[in-house]
């Protein structure tokens, strides 16, 4: 997608729609693999945690698996900070604070990624008006919003995958898993 953008230059008729879908391709693009990268962190935090609390029971540990994934948020919603902050508070972690308190800067990026998820609904359901919104937050979908969100949710990506293994090794009184 960076590519195609690349490729619309110029100031003629077109260019601005094209550059706009493109654009919000790329955010679309961007919340789909958030999503991706905090289902499957949540995956093997589950795992990890259905493992060593079953200390070999196998059976013992599809039960727990079950239930710490039974109506699990990211599975039917965006990846948000609230439904973050409940599917990933099933392992045991207030997740938020535990994260600022590892990072001052995710307070701001919690704010990203809030903003990524509303553009994200607002161009899957055509909703104008919330895209508009959107704009006076200081989050007009162009290329350089895009580059920033991208930015702050690797930086979150890598502050969550860190507390989760910390949390999970403090919890079971272990190294951390990865």
């Amino acid at each position: 997608m960076l590519a195609a953008h690349a490729t619309v230059r110029g100031t003629g008729r077109g260019r601005k729609w094209r550059t706009e879908q493109l654009n919000r391709s790329l955010v679309l693009l961007l919340a789909a693999e958030f999503q991706g990268f905090a289902r499957e962190l949540r995956e093997l935090g589950t795992s990890t945690f259905a493992s060593w609390a079953a200390a070999g029971n196998a059976a013992l540990e599809r039960v727990i698996e079950a239930r710490l994934t039974e109506d699990r948020q990211i599975d039917r919603g965006n990846a948000q900070p609230g439904s973050l902050g409940s599917d990933f508070g099933r392992l045991g972690i207030d997740l938020w604070p535990a994260m600022a308190a590892r990072d001052v800067a995710t307070a701001g990026r919690q704010v990203h990624l809030d903003r990524l998820n509303k553009a994200r609904n607002a161009i899957a359901h055509a909703d104008e008006a919330k895209l508009t919104a959107l704009r006076g937050e200081d989050s007009a979908l162009t290329l350089a919003t895009f580059w920033r969100w991208r930015r702050s949710l690797n930086a979150l990506a890598g502050t969550l995958d860190a507390e989760v293994a910390a949390h999970l090794g403090r919890l079971f009184g272990r190294k951390t898993p990865w």
